[in-house]
């Protein structure tokens, strides 16, 4: 008997070696790559079974980079950082000890077209005021005034500029300025006109501009202008979202600026005719699950599995020769049984119908609001064309006796259509996102083939209560069938268990990773990066349903009402790359840009804002070292980056959790952590505070209980709980027939 666990992606892909730059580029046109978004920082992972000798000529070892390029940090905040902290009269000749870690947190990943907005490297400007001590406040005072006349000098200068060589080549001029306070002699040169650029601001003005060794050259605008009375703080301390060349999981290429080729999409199968490929691990999808497995697998909770799933990336180009050759290496050495289907089916089944319906609905935003498609849309047909390739690869993959354990929303038909082929299969789903309340599903056109397809399980299960009760509820008003009194609902002859089990984290290998020595690393420069603040962080994707903007808002509330945090606290927000509303990035960077315009120590802002990736060390080490921990979700099932926080924070500060009531994880934790209403601004702001100035006594407490509930309600529990309430419906079922 085996398990068979049905989800959007294989824990493996394959990795074409691509090595022609002719194939590259070719490949590189092909206009379906453009779906795939750039990588996340990587999961921890539990022991895989390794390859056997048989095809150990086939594999090679990968590892998934982050797609932002590191650029070293401006010269400016190194010098001035090390002015503040050294007590020598004159620079030191090497960088301080904390330099990778001002690289790491005040790093830019800009693409080739875009200039980043940076601030004066001072140390190049002669004539300042104490540039070989450390500098007066007076100085750092009149800084921001200082550059604030210098952007209307280059503004003037471009607009005379443009007038006079309308039309015409423009020629470069070179203007000089004396300017007051200590600057002078600085350079405006390289003014252009306006142009229009591909970025989001879509326009190259010429008041943007940077320093540079005592020139002023003009840049992007990449972020709206503050609204703050103050002039906005350096450009770099808050970083654009990457834009570099996507991370495409089948074909991991150098990420080399190439030629749009004149090839036809389909001349560019001949690629991968000949080329090699290799079976790598995939690290995108739902990392929970893949980790769940694993462990529960490692444990001998499961003794068989077949994993069943697509490969995630473009497999049109794939002759049928290939696709065999891939389906037969991962299901001999890897148990995993690929699902195929056309690319035009996938990008219409998970960027049309699950992304632009199917999760907004789920997290409360309703169909007919003006940012889904549900009504104009007609992805449905690929959403039901994937279901049933999924459906059909189980039930070529079932043995009598096996279970078949469906998960997520991209899957929500399955379970039903398996059921009409196998009517005395055991089958299980779960649901890991939100399931929303029945005013709100109930707006949508499929709402209840959808519910027919989950019903299809003995067991649906929940991340929550609040969950599985909108769900019992939803099936009531929608389908007219009224739950029982256990909870249990019964549809055509059977009678199918709802069930609310958290998933969670897996402890042993969470901590296998801390032990790392490159963990180790990133935490002590942490510590000597940060020595004497108060380290708060957040860590979420970009999007309208993370709740980044109001987390902003509330800490900016904070420190209205507690200047002092400005000097004594960091608030560290790392935003994971992906494809987030211009409207919501411009509001959150202008929030950003707005905070730390508020202090006037220009080389320690309040807030340090990443929009990118960061590696999994780096991640681990601000968990370990962190003092709070925010997550402001406005709707999320089950937010394990928190469980992770818990468990890491046992040998440190044991920090506080500040947590959104409206995430699955608040079910699970209660108010042992600082639960708040994203909304409410004045309590989202007093939890900043609380967290911050909470008794030891008082967070030790809290501390013992958030953690023995994390180290308790494992991934592997997880994974027994539900099979074993499976086995039980099932067979309860059958007895009774």
């Amino acid at each position: 008997m085996s398990l068979l666990v049905a989800s959007l992606y294989l824990p493996h892909t394959i990795h074409f070696n691509l090595d022609d730059p002719r194939l590259v580029e070719r490949v590189s046109s092909m206009p379906i790559l453009s779906r795939s978004p750039s990588t996340a920082s990587q999961p921890y992972d539990a022991p895989a079974q390794a390859p056997t000798e048989s095809t150990s000529h086939l594999l090679s070892h990968s590892s998934v980079q982050s797609s932002a390029v590191p650029t070293p940090i401006p010269n400016f905040i190194r010098s001035l950082a090390s002015r503040v902290t050294s007590t020598q009269n004159t620079p030191p000749a090497s960088p301080p000890a904390t330099a990778d870690v001002e690289d790491f947190f005040f790093k830019l990943s800009t693409p080739p077209s875009v200039t980043s907005h940076s601030a004066p490297n001072l140390d190049s400007v002669s004539g300042i005021p104490g540039s070989n001590s450390a500098p007066s406040v007076e100085f750092e005072r009149n800084f921001r005034s200082i550059y604030a006349r210098s952007l209307k000098k280059a503004a003037a200068a471009a607009a005379a500029a443009a007038a006079a060589s309308a039309g015409k080549n423009l020629q470069s001029p070179t203007i000089n300025s004396n300017l007051s306070n200590g600057l002078s002699n600085l350079t405006i040169s390289n003014i252009p006109d306006l142009t229009v650029s591909d970025d989001s601001s879509g326009i190259t003005s010429p008041t943007s501009s940077s320093f540079s060794n005592g020139l002023l050259t003009p840049l992007v605008v990449t972020h709206p202008k503050s609204r703050a009375s103050s002039p906005p703080p350096a450009k770099h301390l808050v970083t654009p979202r990457n834009k570099s060349i996507p991370d495409v999981p089948s074909l991991r290429i150098a990420p080399k600026k190439v030629e749009v080729s004149k090839s036809s999409p389909l001349d560019a199968a001949s690629a991968f005719k000949n080329a090699p490929w290799s079976v790598v691990k995939y690290h995108k999808g739902n990392g929970g699950l893949r980790n769940a497995i694993a462990r529960a697998e490692a444990e001998g909770t499961i003794s068989n599995k077949r994993w069943i799933g697509t490969l995630g990336m473009p497999t049109d180009a794939l002759e049928d020769a290939t696709k065999k050759a891939i389906e037969e290496i991962l299901l001999a050495e890897y148990q995993d049984a690929p699902v195929f289907v056309t690319d035009s089916t996938f990008e219409g089944h998970y960027t049309h119908y699950c992304k632009d319906i199917l999760w907004p609905t789920f997290h409360y935003q309703i169909p007919d609001n003006p940012k889904s498609k549900a009504y104009e849309d007609h992805s449905w047909v690929h959403y039901h064309t994937l279901n049933t390739a999924f459906a059909d690869r189980v039930v070529a993959n079932y043995s009598p006796g096996d279970t078949i354990w469906v998960h997520d929303y991209h899957l929500l038909l399955v379970p039903g259509l398996v059921r009409k082929k196998i009517p005395d299969a055991k089958i299980g789903f779960f649901l890991h996102i939100a399931f929303p309340s029945s005013e709100v599903y109930r707006c949508l056109p499929t709402r209840k083939l959808l519910l027919r397809g989950m019903l299809g399980a003995d067991v649906v299960g929940f991340q929550s209560n609040e969950y599985a009760r909108h769900f019992r509820q939803t099936v009531q008003v929608v389908l007219g069938i009224a739950p029982n009194r256990d909870d249990t609902i019964d549809y055509e002859g059977r009678r199918v268990a709802v069930v609310a089990m958290a998933i969670g984290i897996d402890p042993l290998s969470l901590k296998l990773a801390s032990e790392d020595p490159e963990v180790k690393r990133w935490r002590q420069m942490l510590r000597e990066r940060w020595p004497d603040k108060k380290m708060i962080v957040g860590r979420d994707k970009l999007d309208q349903f993370r709740g980044v903007r109001h987390k902003m808002l509330g800490y900016e509330r904070f420190l209205k009402s507690y200047p002092e945090y400005k000097e004594n606290a960091i608030f560290i927000q790392v935003c994971l790359t992906n494809i987030a509303s211009q409207d919501l990035e411009s509001e959150v960077y202008d929030i950003v840009t707005r905070i730390n315009s508020s202090t006037h120590v220009v080389s320690e802002p309040p807030v340090v804002f990443l929009h990118q990736d960061i590696s999994f060390e780096q991640y681990l080490a601000l968990l370990y070292e962190a003092d709070v921990f925010v997550v402001t979700s406005l709707r999320e099932g089950m937010n394990l980056t928190c469980h992770e926080y818990i468990f890491c924070q046992r040998e440190t500060s044991k920090g506080p959790l500040i947590l959104s009531e409206f995430t699955g994880s608040a079910a699970v934790l209660g108010d042992k952590c600082l639960l708040v209403n994203p909304w409410d601004r004045v309590q989202v702001a007093d939890a900043f505070h609380k967290s911050l100035t909470m008794p030891e006594e008082e967070r030790e407490e809290r501390y013992e209980k958030l953690y023995s509930e994390v180290t308790t309600n494992t991934c592997a529990h997880w994974v027994r709980l539900f099979l074993n309430k499976l086995d039980k419906t099932w067979e309860e079922h059958h007895r009774k027939n």
